[in-house]
């Protein structure tokens, strides 16, 4: 509830409604009263405005599959102490789900793409697998599982993987991950690493919500942190969440170029972030909020370019919207900003008995940064009123943005230093905009 919301509300309750000068009451007795009241009203609205100053909340959103919920399990690594021990073991589960998942969207792009089993061995795990694909239990015995491995040995899954983008299929971010990662999920004393939960993926259906403490100038602020779900079905709940928002981490995936939505399979999911983002960023209760754009997946992005993908495509389908990429050239400081940004390599060096860590940055190809500043490109065209997806929310008065801006920030949600990094640039920004709303800078 906002400051003169709560005003209106005590003074209700406490039966004060006339005039300060106190003119209207009868008797000196009753503007006596009523001055006291209006004393106990000042102090309460005095105490909202204090607990409010040290209480931030910020919304995450962004389409599905864009990297929220793991930036909110990195807050929980980087302030609330990580994972306790029933839910490491309690995301095993969802850990073999993305197993299964990953394993049968391979086999049955394979049928699409006309790509045999080259060894007729694992002719039988094909079968157990697809035979037990609409069982929602199948992942949970370690047949399963010994059947998966088997097949993702295999040089024709191998080639329908480095394929799979080719028909437009559903394959999760960790799905190369977690099929790696086979012997060690199936042996009993497996414990889900803080970088499985990360790259665990779970379908958000619900309002998430995390608090923690950070300090700033000797004080303690509370960031309120709420997490909703990206899919179409679920953004009618953003709405819910909208009052007395300080700021939005904005998510949106850069490496998403070349994939249609889960739930629109002929909607390309850039667009769709690019649409999503104009809707929050023109958003009429949303005026006074700024927001922190995180282009993210960087590191998926890399993959991707390295593997000869290229946003071009896009430019043939959508013109007006992606310019010509090959005309595109970023700025060198654009570039800097960019391989700062893009999460370093830690090397292991023995010394006798003792390891050294030693970070260092990774040389960045430089279609890789071109594609991710590229991108960058598109969002703040929007900003700037560039790109326009709907007319009546773009036609907005000049200065109609003056009161909230968007800063952007190149993110790998599944590495906790780059993150952490992030999150404490944002910080400031954060507490600087809060500070702005209550007239204190």
């Amino acid at each position: 509830m906002s400051t003169s919301g709560l005003q209106e509300t005590v003074m209700s309750c406490l039966g004060f409604g006339c005039d300060e000068s106190f003119d209207c009451y009868n008797s000196p007795e009753e503007a006596k009263r009523a001055r006291m009241r209006d004393k106990h009203i000042s102090r309460v609205l005095k105490q909202h405005q204090r607990e409010e100053l040290k209480r931030l909340k910020i919304l995450l959103l962004g389409t599905g599959e864009s990297g929220k919920s793991t930036i909110t399990k990195q807050m929980r690594i980087i302030h609330i102490n990580g994972f306790d021990m029933k839910e490491r073991m309690e995301k095993i589960w969802d850990i073999r789900r993305n197993v299964k998942e990953s394993i049968v969207v391979l086999l049955l792009a394979m049928q699409e793409l006309d790509i045999s089993l080259q060894n007729q061995e694992n002719e039988k795990s094909r079968e157990f697998i697809l035979n037990n694909a609409g069982n929602p239990d199948a992942q949970r015995t370690n047949d399963f599982l010994e059947h998966a491995e088997k097949l993702w040995s295999d040089e024709g899954v191998q080639e329908c993987y480095s394929r799979v983008h080719e028909q437009g299929f559903q394959l999760i971010d960790s799905a190369k991950y977690f099929l790696d990662k086979l012997v060690e999920i199936q042996s009993p004393a497996y414990i889900p690493s803080d970088q499985d939960i990360l790259r665990c993926r779970c379908v958000t259906t619900s309002i998430q919500h995390i608090e923690f403490d950070v300090p700033d100038g000797g004080n303690m602020v509370k960031f309120n942190v709420y997490d909703v779900g990206g899919q179409q079905g679920e953004r009618k709940k953003w709405i819910q969440v909208f009052d007395s928002v300080t700021a939005i981490l904005f998510v949106a995936d850069c490496s998403s170029f070349d994939q249609t939505l889960r739930e629109d399979p002929e909607k390309n999911r850039l667009l769709e972030a690019l649409e999503n983002f104009e809707q929050v960023w023109n958003n009429r209760f949303l005026r006074y909020v700024s927001i922190l754009l995180f282009i993210n997946k960087i590191d998926v992005l890399a993959e991707k370019v390295l593997k000869g993908r290229c946003i071009e495509e896009l430019t043939a389908m959508y013109p007006d919207i992606f310019p010509d990429f090959k005309k595109f050239t970023p700025t060198a400081s654009e570039k800097a900003q960019f391989a700062d940004s893009f999460p370093s390599i830690e090397d292991e060096k023995e010394s006798g008995k003792k390891k050294s860590r030693n970070r260092s940055r990774v040389e960045v190809d430089p279609e890789v940064v071109k594609t991710a500043v590229y991108i960058k490109h598109l969002f703040m065209k929007i900003v700037k009123g560039e790109i326009t997806f709907n007319e009546k929310l773009a036609k907005k008065d000049r200065k109609w943005h003056d009161d909230h801006s968007c800063e952007y920030f190149y993110t790998c949600a599944v590495d906790t230093n780059n993150i952490q990094r992030v999150l404490n640039g944002c910080r400031t920004l954060i507490i600087q905009n809060h500070l702005r709303r209550f007239g204190i800078i």
